[in-house]
């Protein structure tokens, strides 16, 4: 019925649970493996909707909440993406948009969001920001894994310390000498090793099969 309505409007009845809605809808002409074919379908769209400052700062810390869980998470699937990332890399594999990605990919995904002709300036922008916002996030709570040279690293040592002094204290010793971070050195240059090589491998992947959003 619907590849032959040659686009008229048709009247349609939906059984939706025990009620039956009627609706009008009218197919639209696009190509489907090659051959122009009438169509019908539903399709998601986004939209906004203005709220009263108070829903709106409980809907940002959900949204934070979110991408925080959301980085957390990540974190730990972070190694099992990256023997996929070389395949997508070097493999002629297709870019999994739910991958890894570098700043030049971050930096393509910004501008893909800001060009969008399908989405609104208030959505260009929405969008942006959220990008830049996730990117933070991730970035900020990668920095506290408890590994030199990484903030967490240094603040695991400063917490150790504090751990052995209040140790002593309560055996009535004095207070032990710092931890000398020279003897990680080792573990420092292993990870600063890793963390430079995942770098270039997301900058080669970035340019040679970057990421594209459908926006």
């Amino acid at each position: 019925m619907i590849r032959n309505s040659g686009g008229k409007t048709l009247s349609l009845e939906i059984k939706r649970g025990s009620q039956i809605l009627s609706i009008v809808a009218t197919p639209t002409l696009e190509k489907v493996d090659g051959k122009p074919r009438w169509i019908l379908g539903i399709i998601n769209k986004v939209g906004l909707k203005r709220t009263n400052p108070i829903t709106a700062f409980k809907s940002s810390a959900l949204v934070t909440r979110d991408f925080i869980s959301a980085s957390v998470k990540s974190l730990g699937q972070l190694p099992s993406k990256i023997p996929s990332l070389w395949g997508q890399s070097v493999g002629g594999e297709k870019r999994d948009a739910n991958g890894l990605v570098g700043v030049v990919g971050v930096a393509r995904a910004s501008g893909q969001a800001v060009g969008s002709e399908k989405l609104s300036p208030a959505e260009r922008l929405a969008t942006f920001i959220l990008i830049i916002a996730s990117l933070n996030i991730f970035v900020g709570i990668f920095n506290l894994l408890p590994l030199l040279p990484l903030d967490g690293g240094h603040m695991a040592v400063a917490i150790a310390d504090e751990i052995r002094a209040f140790i002593a204290r309560l055996r009535g010793r004095p207070r032990p000498a710092a931890i000398d971070v020279t003897i990680l050195t080792p573990v420092t240059m292993v990870v600063f090793v890793l963390l430079a090589a995942l770098t270039l491998l997301l900058l080669f992947a970035d340019i040679v099969n970057p990421v594209v959003l459908n926006l």
